[in-house]
């Protein structure tokens, strides 16, 4: 098996896990922000608006390596009959123009191993870096979740409810410690992740102008479009959902704006498992294989509207197709 398919292999199956854990640290932290303060919300934001699965892109970064690990394979088959032919079987300017050919084609494969290996590695390095941030927001929400039972626990007792205050305190000022943690983690991941993207897009470009070059009349949209695609889904749906946050707290003073965050953080905790249509061929799904931002009510729309009826070129592959 190769490396790439290893690394698909154990994405797809650190998905699930993943996925379990993720939704349920967004139905976890929704109680005690309710009935916390603005630091407890602003944490339970952090949690809502990085919702993404390090098994997928795990998955991905296997898929990139296997591609290339695929083109370096046609490097050496097309190499293997070009060493075949010499004067004793094949001569002249139609054995020349194959040779030269075969050069261009060796060098087109080549230089997608190259970039498809490095994208590859990106996606891998981000994905444990997104483990290792998730470890975190899985432990802060675990520790929240804790100060939620005992203060609901005090407010139950006629005597212990004295102590109810002094627990929110301690909640707060734990959240606070937590969130600064958060934000920290989020620089760096945004940081590092603008890097790879920057330089992800310097070579897609470097990529297009090499392959046109060496005679690969590639088309831009059949490479591209399924990321522009998701790209352009993924900006739409996290807007919409970062419109329901809380953002800072600036919502959580007054009457109006103490239910509009009660009413946000129990739609993130219901958007979890709620049921999302996935597209034509695979339907509704529910609980922690469906779910999304707003009830999935975004996801559902675009997979109904676009995905079931857009070009081949825009969508995701639904398998990979070596031939």
């Amino acid at each position: 098996m190769s490396t790439g398919q290893s690394i698909m292999e154990a994405g797809e199956a650190m998905a699930g896990e993943y996925n379990a854990v993720i939704k349920s640290c967004a139905i976890g932290i929704a109680a005690p922000a309710i009935a916390f303060g603005l630091s407890t919300q602003a944490l339970a934001t952090v949690v809502y608006l990085n919702q993404c699965n390090p098994g997928d892109i795990m998955k991905g970064a296997g898929a990139w390596i296997a591609l290339a690990e695929k083109n370096l394979e046609a490097v050496e088959a097309l190499q293997a009959e070009v060493d075949k032919v010499n004067d004793g079987n094949w001569s002249g300017d139609d054995a020349e123009a194959f040779k030269a050919a075969s050069a261009d084609v060796k060098a087109q494969l080549t230089q997608l191993a190259v970039n498809a290996y490095l994208v590859g590695a990106q996606l891998l390095a981000f994905a444990v870096m997104l483990t290792v941030f998730w470890l975190f927001l899985t432990a802060a929400t675990a520790i929240m979740v804790v100060y939620f039972g005992a203060y609901a626990a005090a407010l139950a007792g006629v005597v212990s409810s004295v102590g109810a205050p002094a627990i929110m305190a301690s909640a707060n000022v734990t959240a606070a410690a937590l969130l600064a943690t958060a934000k920290s983690f989020e620089a760096t991941l945004i940081s590092i992740s603008t890097g790879c993207a920057a330089i992800t897009g310097a070579m897609s470009i470097f990529t297009f102008a090499f392959q046109k070059a060496k005679g690969n009349q590639v088309s831009p949209l059949d490479i591209a479009g399924a990321g522009l695609t998701n790209m352009i889904e993924g900006l739409l749906v996290y807007g919409l959902n970062a419109a329901t946050m809380t953002s800072g707290g600036r919502h959580a003073t007054g009457a109006l704006q103490s239910g509009w965050a009660l009413a946000s953080h129990l739609t993130q905790a219901a958007s979890t498992a709620f049921p999302t249509y996935k597209g034509e061929d695979e339907g509704w799904e529910a609980g922690y294989d469906g779910g999304g931002p707003l009830l999935g009510a975004p996801d559902s729309l675009l997979n109904w509207l676009w995905e079931d009826n857009a070009p081949e070129s825009m969508k995701n592959p639904e398998d990979l197709d070596w031939s």
